[in-house]
């Protein structure tokens, strides 16, 4: 009798734990597993075309898709729906009241992984400026089989945008940038390059100096209390520009910033009798800062030479180099 209950409790408590993994390994499973339908925003003139993909992502055994979009249909148009990875597709499309409803059939035993609905033709019928919102409706997401089991699912919508977003150009003045807190050193940015491809002004310029500060405006400075050492040699900054149009859109670019520390003209890690050198060799010179390019051109030695970056190099550079003699980056 004894034995047969501790038999019991143990069966008991095996089925306990197998509930609890299986718990466990259903709480777990990373958002990426989930089945998203979605589709891309766009960009584009009034006049223009464009396409659009209206993908199933993370699926498994896919058979039978049948999903609505709707838009704005004084803003945009559909005007087909072709070119998807199922082996029938339709699409009855209604620009009057701007619904598409799109059906897709696989004949096979069903797709898996990313798979693509659908490539969405659509032509901008407003005005500049103007925005509207793609929005995908689930009708039916079914598995491959003589059951066709329903595959839950989220939906991403898009936006349609008649306007294109400004374009980011970063520049430096300065190839080489030394670490300023405690000699004189200032980085030097510069956004006026940036544009806008459908001639909107640029209203906002904002800088990620890639050391926890920022910054705004088209022409800034930037005083880097660090720098990057590796063990081995230094690692730059990766400096953010974010522009936005009169629109809303924005665009971002990043550029890499070299900054070493104050003295090294070299880039070796140490301050010595080579960094000395390289001041005198380009004792005298000047250079003219350039919102395009790097103030001292293809002048390289020249730049590192610069440590203070006032475009002269002078006594103030040979100063700094003086000052912080034999220290090291490590």
């Amino acid at each position: 009798m004894n034995v047969y209950i501790r038999e019991k409790k143990k069966k008991k408590k095996m089925i306990v734990c197998m509930l609890l993994f299986s718990f466990a390994l259903m709480t777990t499973i990373p958002a990426s597993a989930i089945t998203i339908i979605s589709i891309d925003n766009v960009f584009m003139n009034s006049g223009e075309d464009t396409v659009a993909s209206i993908m199933i992502n993370n699926v498994s055994n896919l058979g039978v898709a049948d999903v609505n979009l709707t838009f704005d249909p004084s803003v945009v148009h559909v005007l087909s729906a072709s070119n998807g990875d199922f082996d029938f597709l339709h699409a009855v499309i209604d620009n009057s009241t701007g619904v598409v409803r799109i059906g897709g059939i696989d004949y096979g035993d069903g797709l898996s992984g990313d798979v693509k609905l659908a490539e969405i033709a659509l032509k901008a019928v407003g005005n500049h400026g103007e925005v509207s919102a793609l929005n995908i409706s689930i009708n039916e997401l079914k598995e491959a089989g003589a059951i066709e089991t329903p595959i839950p699912a989220a939906e991403d919508n898009g936006t349609a945008f008649l306007n294109l977003p400004p374009v980011a150009i970063a520049i430096s003045a300065h190839r080489y940038n030394n670490m300023g807190s405690d000699y004189p050193s200032k980085a030097f940015f510069n956004a006026s390059s940036s544009y806008d491809p459908d001639n909107d002004s640029i209203t906002n310029c904002n800088w990620d100096f890639g050391d926890g500060y920022s910054g705004e405006g088209k022409i800034v400075e930037h005083v880097y209390s660090s720098y990057n050492w590796n063990g081995t040699g230094y690692e730059p900054f990766y400096v953010h520009l974010t522009v936005e149009d009169s629109g809303g859109l924005a665009n971002t670019t990043v550029i890499p910033v070299s900054v070493y520390m104050a003295g090294d003209a070299n880039g070796d890690g140490k301050v010595n009798i080579l960094d000395a050198v390289i001041v005198g060799r380009e004792w005298r010179e000047e250079c003219t800062p350039s919102p395009t390019s790097y103030s001292w051109g293809e002048r390289e030695r020249a730049d590192r030479a610069d440590l203070n970056n006032d475009c002269k190099i002078n006594i103030i550079d040979a100063v700094i180099v003086g000052a912080n003699w034999r220290h090291t980056a490590w």
